[in-house]
C-alpha cells in the first residue's frame, strides 16, 4: 500500500475505518453532551471535565497498572481436569490390544 487511496480501495478495511471513526464520534459527542448537562447542573469545571473525560483516564489508568501486574505476577496453574494428562497417567489409561480381528472367538468363520 502506496497511498491513503490504495488503503481505503481494499474491501475489507473502509467498514473497519469507518466504524471505528463512527464510534469516535459518538463517544466524543455523548462526553461534550454529558460535560454541558453537569455544567449546568453544578456550575463547576472539575465536575464538568471528570464527567468528560472520566471514563478515558479510568481506561487509561487501568490499563497501565493491570497491564502490567499481569506481567510482573505469575501465571496462575490452570485446574487439574483442564491439563494434559502426564506419561504415567496415559501409560496406565492405555486401552489393552484388541485382536478381535485375528481371534476365531467371534469370526463367522469359526462356525
Amino acid at each position: 500500500m502506496r497511498s491513503y487511496a490504495d488503503l481505503f480501495r481494499t474491501r475489507e478495511f473502509t467498514p473497519l475505518f469507518l466504524s471505528s471513526a463512527f464510534q469516535t464520534a459518538a463517544s466524543t459527542l455523548g462526553g461534550l453532551a454529558l460535560g454541558t448537562l453537569v455544567y449546568r447542573a453544578t456550575d463547576s469545571p472539575l465536575l464538568s471535565a471528570v464527567s468528560m473525560f472520566g471514563p478515558q483516564l479510568a481506561q487509561v489508568v487501568g490499563a497501565t497498572t493491570l497491564l502490567s501486574a499481569a506481567d510482573r505476577l505469575p501465571r496462575a496453574r490452570r485446574p487439574r481436569a483442564s491439563r494434559a494428562p502426564s506419561r504415567s497417567a496415559r501409560r496406565r489409561w492405555r486401552r489393552p490390544a484388541c485382536r478381535w480381528g485375528r481371534s476365531s472367538r467371534w469370526s463367522s468363520s469359526s462356525a
